[in-house]
């Protein structure tokens, strides 16, 4: 061994605790008498208990298992579910607040069942909106009019972020439910929706206007409130996610075209979509072809 060999021996020291074992390879590498071999492994080898060895490995890699069972997937799996057994139990209370005629803060109730608000998806709404614009653009960065340019596009579109309407469905009590997609799932759309009056789409006309509190007297403020608490369903007041299956059901969405100067009015572009054509994974649409079918069977 000379002393071009430093390089090694300070290499191997970083794998190799005995300092005896790290000469002896070396020496038997190249020696005249030694193995002599081309290459050099930099990385210590139990080979006493070949058994032993093994196990080591089998144990360790059960302890790095569960980590990679964790994925994206499954983490918003169970965000979802938590969040649907918290409003599930608000709305219980709610009920029960609204049948023994009970003034109660619904601001209160939502933060302290951390329910998700509608509020804090609207920039992820705003993104897809850019997403979707990008994607119905020409190269040299024109928005496409052309329907039949448009449609193929959207087909394969991602909706993650899309604020979708339900317009029809068999199931009554989904319809006019508005929300941004938090899950594109298979079969169905996960929707964070608004509470109160914006919850449904017939709602938002709908919104009484605010009493004058200041010329009533406490009486008579209290029965106002009574009666705005009654006006809607617990489900309406809490919001948060829903699920809307898509077979059978229409949903709308609009496509906000590009303005060139900010005194134009913004215009949108209106579209649907056939939810059961759409039972597709968002990361296998792409790849799908679509082809016409009659849509007698839509509802």
């Amino acid at each position: 061994m000379t002393s071009t060999n430093e390089l090694e021996k300070k290499l191997l020291a970083r794998c190799y605790d005995s300092n005896n074992e790290i000469i002896q390879i070396l020496e038997s590498r190249y020696s005249t008498e030694g193995e002599q071999k081309p290459t050099i492994l930099f990385k210590h080898i139990d080979k006493s208990n070949p058994k032993k060895r093994k196990n080591e490995e089998i144990a360790q890699s059960d302890e790095i298992e569960p980590q990679r069972k964790r994925n994206t997937r499954k983490e918003l799996k169970v965000y979802i579910n938590t969040q649907l057994e918290s409003q599930r139990k608000l709305i219980k209370k709610i009920k029960t607040l609204q049948k023994e005629n009970h003034i109660f803060n619904i601001d209160y109730l939502i933060d302290k069942y951390q329910i998700p608000r509608f509020e804090s998806f609207i920039k992820m709404n705003e993104m897809w909106q850019s997403y979707i614009q990008d994607l119905l653009s020409t190269p040299d960065g024109k928005f496409q009019l052309n329907t039949q340019q448009i449609l193929p596009k959207l087909v394969n579109a991602d909706f993650n972020g899309c604020l979708l309407t339900v317009l029809k469905s068999r199931n009554n009590n989904v319809v006019g439910t508005r929300g941004i997609v938090v899950w594109d799932c298979q079969h169905s759309f996960i929707l964070v929706t608004p509470r109160g009056f914006e919850n449904k789409e017939w709602l938002m006309d709908k919104e009484p206007p605010s009493p004058p509190y200041e010329t009533l007297t406490r009486e008579e403020i209290v029965a106002a409130k009574k009666k705005e608490l009654k006006s809607l369903s617990a489900s309406q007041w809490v919001g948060g996610f829903k699920m809307v299956p898509k077979k059978y059901t229409l949903f709308g969405f609009d496509v906000l075209i590009p303005n060139k100067s900010e005194d134009q009015e913004q215009e949108s572009l209106q579209f649907t979509i056939l939810g059961s054509r759409f039972e597709i994974k968002s990361i296998d649409r792409s790849s799908k072809k679509f082809k016409n079918h009659a849509v007698d069977d839509i509802l």
